[in-house]
């Protein structure tokens, strides 16, 4: 069986129970004329609060003898305070205590702790006591009053009450006024932000209706040249071209018989001269870069290093002839052709010119 420390109990007795006088000390406890102050204190295991705090709370009222005795309470939380005087006011009339009252509640003990302060105060006899009448206390930390009436201990409870009601009435309010001025931002940001959005949406369609629009009248304008262009071509050279092919073919088929060496022989040079001469090929390069988007331009512009044989049989080969006919034009076999074209293409692809790959597509 384990007994309890009889140590700790005494001393929280001590700490429960103090008499103590308060003349110029922390606690008061003379006689003067029968009238006696009387304070004692509890220190409480913990803080409720963690804000300073110095409450009063009235206990009781009455006449004794020939003096009237008030007890009331005071709790503090957390620091030491000081008491500078007490006063009663009953029926208009302020009365201080019979015996002069201060307190001076300091030191480690309270420091950081709860205390709670019980007092009884000898005040000048009174015949009557009214609701008005309030127990003042001036202290370090500002003056403190407290009803010493029931009623007016009753009307300040509902003092109070109205005071939180009408402080949590108005926090409601302010807390309602900026919700509405909140959604009222909110609202407002989402109009402009709406409006911004859709102004910038219908900027765009605007904007790609329009290039929609350029582009197809760049289509119909293109495909119109390309239409133009093509026909100048045939007007041209299409039957001329066209002839030739003709010709070549049947030269390279029967090219073993003098017999048709002799008889086609004045048909192909005459269109093979006309086809070889600079003139002739200057003009077919001509309509070659105008139907193809100065294809020819681009190749001398992007690779200096071909010849001009190699830009006179590009040339041909962009301008649509067939092998056999290039060759006829060139003077070369038509193993030779495949060959050329072969060793172009690679020289080509090799060279890094940006569009390169165009003018092997084309070849």
């Amino acid at each position: 069986m384990r007994f309890p420390d009889c140590r700790h109990i005494i001393l929280q007795n001590i700490r429960h129970v103090m008499v103590v006088t308060a003349a110029l000390s922390a606690v008061i406890g003379t006689l003067s004329a029968g009238a006696t102050n009387i304070v004692t204190y509890t220190l409480l295991d913990s803080v409720t609060t963690t804000a300073d705090e110095l409450i009063m709370t009235f206990r009781r009222i009455c006449n004794e003898n020939d003096r009237t005795n008030i007890l009331f309470d005071l709790t503090s939380s957390n620091s030491p305070f000081t008491i500078y005087k007490v006063e009663w006011t009953n029926g208009g009339v302020l009365n201080e205590p019979l015996e002069p009252f201060s307190l001076i509640a300091q030191g480690d003990e309270i420091e950081g702790k709860s205390s709670r302060w019980h007092i009884s105060l000898d005040f000048p006899f009174s015949n009557a006591f009214h609701e008005e009448d309030v127990l003042l206390l001036t202290t370090d930390r500002g003056v403190i009053y407290c009803p010493t009436s029931r009623a007016g201990q009753l009307q300040r409870t509902i003092d109070l009450l109205r005071y939180d009601y009408e402080k949590e009435l108005d926090s409601t309010k302010r807390s309602s006024r900026n919700a509405w001025a909140i959604l009222g931002i909110v609202v407002c940001m989402a109009v402009v932000a709406g409006v911004i959005v859709g102004i910038v949406v219908r900027r765009r369609f605007v904007r790609k209706r329009k290039e929609i629009e350029e582009l197809s009248l760049l289509v119909v304008e293109r495909s119109d040249r390309n239409r133009e262009l093509q026909a100048k071509i045939d007007a041209l050279y299409g039957s001329r071209l066209d002839t030739l092919n003709m010709l070549c073919n049947e030269y390279f088929e029967k090219n073993e018989s003098d017999r048709v060496k002799l008889s086609l022989y004045n048909e192909v040079e005459k269109h093979i001269l006309a086809l070889r001469d600079s003139k002739s090929v200057t003009q077919l390069e001509d309509i070659v870069n105008t139907y193809l988007d100065g294809i020819v331009l681009k190749v001398r512009e992007q690779i200096p290093s071909l010849s001009a044989g190699d830009i006179k049989f590009l040339t041909y080969l962009y301008a649509g002839f067939s092998p056999r006919a290039v060759c006829i034009f060139t003077d070369i076999k038509i193993k030779n052709f495949y060959n050329r074209r072969s060793r172009l293409k690679e020289r080509i692809l090799d060279s890094g010119a940006p569009d390169r790959l165009l003018f092997v597509s084309k070849m």
